[in-house]
């Protein structure tokens, strides 16, 4: 068999101590990391692939980090992918709900238009005889609802009335219910954080902090002024401290939009977090402020840079026992809202989306993003937008910018909306894989000890 090294390789070296040096290769067709010596390492980045030992070459063969010489790797890439596509449980029907379109704060960042509008009860009977409906034409094995806003908890008995309904539709279909909240966190108390468990049946509870308080502040803060850090944070640190938490069944996530601005503000979050022992009791992941509703937020400098100082945050996490994901895994096309056709968004209008980011703005209404109301049954595109093309678009090497990525296997192509928009999300990863394999060995070998 002819072989050559895959396009999608990647090298790293590093010197531990004083004088042992580690050799890894990662593939991104298996995203298995293999630590190798010296010889092996040099010949596979010289191309000697031939003077490799024969079981050598099974190893790397089986981990995809030798293929046949005349494979086309994009083309087989794609077709693992169709087959990743086609074997995904797709049991589960999800709704994502915007119970109001208002918030208590004034997100520089953001990209809706907040008001005061609220679901009313004709649109909430409408939601729950659509979502009837849906579990009545599919079989599907659970119904997961994902509320988000505005800030969903300014509609908190809306909430509590659409629940208490989509609940027991689940079960009179014999099948489970569960979902998630993504919350600014300034109203979740730990007797709400108790009702969000038992009663909706979340199962993670995600609340954004952007940096330490100076940094935070400065970008999330009330439609006053007033800054928001205080509060959510010692909501975080009562509700994990109360009896009511369960980290196994409903975590608190912490996400931390980063841009330029921030950057410097997070390792001073993760070591407050550590502070107040709180590392083994949520979860922290970065994300890279990007535009939304073409607000023109975020930028490319802001992304590297995220990507760059996130060698400096996951050492920091690794060593003081955070649950963190140091290397990517495989990845087919990215799955979401637009691209499961059974899933649907609705706002605080009764108005259908396949997008997240598209609801309450100008701008998405006047692309074409609204599928319709619940109120209208009879004027719905059920085809639903632009967006569900998109992983055939991949399959079909139609998006450029993924067809000639070496990351490609690794990150799927991310946000359909950014790729249409023609702005890819490319992942932080893309910045530091080198330093993630090292890491990745860090962390692995202090498992083990």
């Amino acid at each position: 068999m002819n072989l050559k090294k895959s396009k999608y390789l990647f090298y790293s070296k590093r010197l531990v101590g004083e004088k042992q040096w580690v050799y890894l290769l990662f593939s991104g067709r298996s995203a298995k990391n293999i630590m190798v010596s010296k010889e092996v390492y040099e010949k596979v980045l010289n191309n000697e692939i031939e003077s490799l030992s024969v079981s050598t070459k099974e190893l790397f063969i089986e981990n995809k980090i030798l293929v046949e010489q005349m494979e086309d790797e994009y083309a087989e890439v794609n077709r693992e992918n169709r087959n990743l596509l086609n074997n995904i449980n797709r049991g589960d029907l999800y709704i994502s709900i915007q119970p109001t379109a208002v918030c208590q704060l004034a997100c520089d960042y953001c990209g809706q238009a907040h008001s005061k509008k609220f679901l009313n009860d004709k649109h909430i009977d409408a939601i729950v005889n659509r979502v009837s409906e849906k579990l009545s034409s599919v079989e599907f094995d659970s119904l997961q609802i994902g509320w988000f806003g505005g800030e969903p908890l300014c509609a908190l008995k809306n909430m509590l009335n659409l629940n208490k309904q989509l609940k027991a539709i689940a079960y009179s279909h014999n099948i489970q219910y569960g979902g998630q909240l993504t919350t600014n966190g300034y109203a979740l108390s730990p007797a709400l954080y108790l009702r969000m468990k038992n009663e909706f049946n979340m199962r993670k509870i995600e609340i954004t902090l952007d940096g330490s308080k100076e940094f935070h502040n400065q970008r999330r803060f009330k439609s006053n002024g007033e800054g928001s850090f205080d509060r959510i944070f010692q909501n975080i640190i009562s509700i994990v401290s109360s009896p009511a938490y369960d980290f196994k069944v409903c975590p608190i996530s912490i996400r931390c939009n980063v841009d330029e601005r921030n950057v410097n503000g997070v390792m001073p979050l993760l070591k407050l977090l550590v502070d107040h022992q709180l590392q083994n009791k949520v979860n922290f992941y970065t994300a890279p402020v990007v535009s939304w509703s073409n607000n023109g937020a975020g930028s490319k400098s802001g992304q590297s840079l995220l990507g760059l100082y996130s060698t400096e945050f996951i050492a920091f996490m690794i060593e003081y026992g955070f649950n963190v994901a140091v290397l990517p895994k495989r990845s087919a096309p990215y799955r979401c809202i637009g691209t499961d056709e059974h899933a649907e968004m609705y706002d605080a209008e009764g108005y259908i989306f396949d997008c997240s980011e598209t609801s309450y703005s100008d701008y998405y209404a006047e692309q074409g993003y609204i599928l319709g109301n619940v109120m209208y049954e009879h004027n719905i595109d059920n085809k639903g937008s632009k967006i569900r093309a998109v992983p055939e678009k991949l399959l079909n090497g139609e998006i450029v910018e993924c067809r000639n990525c070496k990351f490609y296997p690794l990150c799927g192509g991310m946000c359909p909306l950014a790729l249409i928009e023609g702005t890819p999300r490319c992942p932080s990863f893309i910045y530091n894989i080198e330093d993630r394999m090292f890491l990745d060995y860090i962390e692995r070998n202090r498992r083990h000890k």
